[in-house]
């Protein structure tokens, strides 16, 4: 039942373009995860449409494993979107936010897996990604500067002395 859902869903995403929802631009990654279970559950095609086109806008993943945790990146929106440096200053951020909470913890999980993009920045920054201005680009820039090198570098030691199997 979910595939053949997902599969209509699929064809309809193609066919609907760029046409986000507007009703979920301001919900958070865990709202709007609920609410695609939920139109699931109700079979809803065009509310999980719209949830779906909100969540593909975010970058988000539509079933998140640990694998897809790990791999999860700052959404190309505001900003983030422009030409220059503001992706890759807002990227090295968060990483480098998570592998200092990794290090603290003493876990060896993926850093990306402590917290989403959208969590990072309303924790850190007090704002949600599209509403990343200046500012707080200049806060980013600061945090990198006062902790990347040695927290990379913390964070590389410890997950080979205590991270790595033993052969």
């Amino acid at each position: 039942m979910l595939e053949k859902t997902i599969a209509g869903l699929t064809a309809s995403f193609i066919l609907a373009g760029s046409a986000w929802a507007d009703d979920y631009s301001g919900a958070s990654a865990q709202d709007l995860s609920a609410a695609a279970i939920a139109a699931v559950d109700a079979e809803d095609e065009d509310m999980l449409l719209d949830i779906m086109q909100e969540m593909q806008m975010r970058s988000m993943y539509f079933f998140e494993g640990e694998e897809a945790l790990c791999s999860r990146e700052p959404p190309k929106i505001g900003l983030l979107a422009k030409p220059g440096f503001n992706y890759g200053t807002a990227r090295t951020a968060y990483q480098t936010f998570n592998k200092m909470q990794r290090l603290e913890e003493q876990n060896c999980s993926c850093p990306q897996a402590a917290r989403s993009f959208e969590e990072f920045s309303v924790e850190f920054l007090g704002v949600m990604p599209n509403h990343i201005s200046d500012a707080e680009m200049a806060k980013l820039r600061e945090y990198n500067i006062a902790n990347e090198n040695t927290v990379s570098g913390s964070y590389r030691t410890f997950r080979n002395e205590s991270c790595r199997d033993v052969p």
